[in-house]
């Protein structure tokens, strides 16, 4: 490039992503790739860091910028020396996911103050409606580079759906009130006979901090015991920026390690020999699936994933088929068959059972809990989190994903929660979301009240929302 560039030029190469994570990950590649070439300078943009260094680094000159929307729109705001005139390339990686997140307004208004005279490319790991609309704001007469284009209306959706070739994929059936044992099951088979690094998606942040909690006391103190350290970590949003930033660079360097994420984790990063992804919680898409096995099984490696599902849930691998992604079966008892590894640590006595180890666990996290103010307080906001985020699955699959089949006395199991559930829709100090959406009728004073219709199901919750009807008028008995 002539003549050579200097670091007070300013920004002439600009890239766009949707997380920090990313943007880091991007901003490490990239330093790496300039390192010999000392007279361009790379920078990030990122929220959580202060305001006051970043200033201090773009008044210095940096010539290419890695950012998230929002705190480079507050830059471009509130930053006199940040400039985007004489960007030359200007890069929009996982724009899907952009739009997913709401951020097409904000990119919109960043490519406004983009030099006009520039190179643009548009990174999508599926194409949407949406993603044509940015590319549409973004780019001038494109040339699409990929194995599906858009404008094929008879290619077939599954074909935007590849998985890697050598990822093996799981899935296991769990009844509500077995699926905390099953995956310690799953963690202690893996780390006491292999060793292994892996990811676990959770539905809340709310989720990935209770177990996190559990895990990292009771069942790391319980595989210590049987001579084996497991270190646990966790991702999400709602945590410092410092924190993220720690976590995220201790799990990529280490070769051991079980990570506890929210989606957050499910896109662009890339993570080094990870052997297993575990889906604990049912994606809101086929598409989200795919983006969270690609964390493993990358650049021609070996890797699996496993995803949990509740019985009312089977169905959801039907989507997936339809995407021509299938399923080896595993039984869950083959879990709980695991926690014999362990029989001796959880004191159960003689010749113990499956059945025994797994009550015995089950009880230890419980005991955990009840003696944990805090850890209790944290059971409680994950059960309403995740009640509140199974209500909000998207309406093209809650036929799928019935709320109206949810046991919420089995899934408080899967909490360690022993109360009833229409004690656990109560206000909880500092709970990160707002409350669920549903609610319980309180009993009446004096008489009580018949229902109008009377649900015999295992399922009935008594919701108000399901269409529980408490205020039927009572009926006198006939005389025979």
């Amino acid at each position: 490039m002539q003549p050579k560039i200097k670091r007070s030029d300013g920004v002439y190469a600009l890239i766009i992503v949707p997380t920090r994570e990313l943007a880091l990950q991007c901003f490490e590649i990239i330093s790496k790739l300039t390192k010999s070439f000392t007279w361009i300078v790379p920078g990030y943009l990122i929220g959580g860091e202060k305001k006051k260094s970043e200033k201090a680094r773009l008044r210095k000159g940096v010539n290419i910028l890695i950012c998230t929307p929002g705190r480079l729109l507050d830059h471009l705001d509130h930053t006199a020396c940040l400039s985007l005139e004489k960007i030359m390339f200007l890069v929009i990686d996982e724009a899907d996911k952009l739009y997913e997140e709401g951020f097409e307004n904000s990119v919109a208004k960043i490519v406004q103050k983009c030099c006009k005279n520039r190179q643009s490319v548009l990174l999508s790991a599926t194409l949407s409606q949406g993603v044509e609309e940015m590319a549409g704001m973004s780019l001038h007469k494109p040339v699409h580079v990929g194995t599906v284009t858009s404008n094929d209306e008879d290619a077939d959706e599954s074909q935007e759906l590849a998985v890697p070739k050598h990822l093996k994929q799981f899935l296991a059936v769990v009844p509500a009130k077995l699926r905390l044992v099953s995956l310690s099951g799953f963690i202690i088979d893996n780390c006491l006979k292999f060793g292994f690094k892996g990811l676990i998606f959770m539905c809340s942040q709310n989720s990935v901090d209770f177990h996190y909690s559990l895990f990292g006391g009771v069942l790391a103190a319980i595989l210590e015991q049987k001579q084996h350290k497991c270190k646990f970590y966790r991702l999400h949003g709602n945590m410092k920026q410092e924190e993220r930033t720690e976590i995220f660079t201790a799990f990529r360097s280490n070769k051991e390690g079980i990570l506890l994420c929210t989606d957050v984790a499910a896109r662009g990063l890339d993570l080094p020999s990870v052997d297993w992804i575990v889906q604990y919680s049912a994606p809101s898409s086929a598409e989200i699936y795919v983006h969270r096995i690609g964390r493993t099984a990358r650049i021609g490696k070996k890797g699996n994933s496993l995803m949990f599902l509740l019985p009312s849930e089977s169905k959801f691998s039907n989507l997936l088929a339809d995407h021509k992604i299938n399923f080896e079966q595993i039984p869950y008892n083959q879990f709980l068959q695991s926690l014999l590894l362990i029989s001796d640590a959880l004191d159960v006595k003689g010749k113990g059972t499956m059945e025994d180890c797994a009550t015995a666990l089950q009880t230890r996290y419980e005991k955990e809990i009840y003696e944990e103010k805090e850890l209790h307080q944290s059971a409680k906001a994950a059960f309403n989190s995740y009640v509140q985020s199974y209500a909000s699955y998207p309406k093209n699959i809650r036929h799928i994903l019935p709320f109206k089949s949810l046991h919420l006395g089995h899934i408080a199991k899967c909490y360690c929660l022993r109360e009833s559930p229409s004690t656990l829709n109560e206000a909880l100090p500092n709970q990160r979301h707002s409350r669920p959406n549903f609610s319980f009728k309180k009993k009446p004073e004096g008489r009580p009240m018949k229902r109008k219709f009377q649900n015999i199901s295992e399922y009935d919750s008594g919701l108000s929302a399901l269409g529980s009807d408490f205020g039927g008028k009572n009926k006198k008995r006939k005389k025979h």
